[in-house]
């Protein structure tokens, strides 16, 4: 919300107008009550169901529809989310990813730190 509060101000100085969120806005959400108060026209509204979670936001229809033609193999990508469940299910928490991603929230968000560094590795 940080960052479509931050677009919102933008787009309001730079077009000078009030119906600028409304015309050059859509959202995805399950509150249409909030994009409405936020200024977003409902009709440009992608809703999906209250009850949608996910591993990963992948994973979530209100993200995934629009990646799945980015994944070369679609299968391959479910095995991947299956892969990281099977993981946290299985690894000790001292070598666990999603434990580490965790890690991470808790240093920025309650000690402040303002970087996190995410480096990708291919092993193969």
């Amino acid at each position: 919300m940080t960052n479509a509060q931050t677009a919102r101000e933008w787009s309001l100085k730079k077009l000078k107008d009030e119906k600028a969120v409304e015309k050059h806005f859509v959202a995805v959400s399950t509150n249409a009550k909030a994009v409405s108060k936020f200024g977003i026209d409902t009709a440009n509204m992608f809703g999906f169901w209250d009850w949608v979670g996910g591993v990963t936001p992948w994973t979530r229809p209100s993200a995934c529809r629009p990646c799945w033609p980015l994944a070369r193999d679609f299968q391959e990508m479910l095995a991947g989310f299956h892969a990281i469940d099977k993981h946290f299910r299985t690894t000790p928490f001292a070598t666990n990813l999603p434990s580490d991603g965790l890690l991470t929230v808790c240093t920025t968000g309650l000690f402040g730190a303002a970087t996190v560094a995410v480096l990708p590795y291919d092993h193969t």
